[in-house]
């Protein structure tokens, strides 16, 4: 009997615990989640948090060949390991082999994940040796940079309020051709103006005429909503003149948490 009473006297201390620590906000802290990506998933967006990981698996002709980043991710992405794996975890029949790629989200922003067959014509896929996708990453009450290059054109991007979206487009130095924004209809991303040059200090040294430079389009994510952004490469002397090309992005910003 005594026995019977302490067992339903802890029962009840226990229960009493958990409604306490619930009402403070007591919680186990959230599971960072694993995204696993195949050559299926080329030109898709991904969603991720800090801490989360990342997986792609991408086929190859032998496991001696693989694939290569186009470029490093510092302080947002970090390759923690790579392997060789069994053609079928690629997501296209018959491959002889797959390459894998395990990255750690560390931080926050937004970027163009690119890899390139490591020597051309080994992908073994419609890939034809290029994989893309675009990553954001997220931390609860932090803003973040997101980086668009033209890679992304004609895709999306979710960006929260206050976050900065930063669109860089390829240029011609010297060229008459310059890309121009269209105008914004609503009230969901502005144009940031570029901020003067500080007084004393150096200017870039000039790119010669002909050569590839970059030009960057600063804009910040103002209230909740969808807009798109247009981008025309025009003949800056004739406006005429049909544009060479374009660049397209649709923007979301979505309702924040409550």
């Amino acid at each position: 009997m005594k026995l019977a009473s302490h067992f339903s006297l802890t029962l009840r201390l226990a229960t009493v615990l958990l409604l306490v620590c619930g009402g403070l906000g007591f919680s186990t802290p959230a599971q960072a989640d694993i995204v696993t990506l195949n050559a299926n998933d080329n030109g898709k967006q991904v969603q991720l948090n800090v801490g989360d990981q990342l997986i792609i698996r991408l086929p190859t002709i032998s496991p001696r060949f693989g694939w290569r980043l186009t470029q490093a991710y510092p302080g947002q992405l970090a390759v923690s390991t790579v392997h060789s794996l069994p053609g079928l975890s690629s997501g296209v029949p018959g491959a002889p082999a797959t390459f894998e790629i395990h990255f750690q989200a560390v931080g926050t922003g937004g970027l163009d994940l690119a890899l390139v067959s490591a020597q051309p014509g080994t992908s073994y896929s419609t890939l034809n040796g290029f994989f893309h996708v675009f990553v954001t990453i997220d931390k609860p009450g932090v803003a973040k940079n997101v980086n668009v290059t033209e890679y992304g054109n004609h895709s999306r991007v979710k960006v929260n309020k206050g976050d900065q979206l930063a669109i860089r487009l390829d240029n011609t130095a010297g060229s008459q051709y310059q890309w121009e924004v269209m105008p914004i209809a609503d009230n969901v991303i502005q144009l940031i103006t570029p901020p003067p040059a500080q007084a004393g200090k150096k200017p870039k040294k000039k790119v010669k005429a002909g050569r590839e430079e970059d030009v960057t389009f600063q804009f910040q994510a103002l209230n909740p909503g969808k807009t798109t952004l247009r981008f025309l490469y025009r003949n800056a002397a004739n406006n005429e003149a049909p544009p060479k090309r374009d660049f397209e992005l649709e923007v979301e910003v979505p309702e924040p948490p409550k």
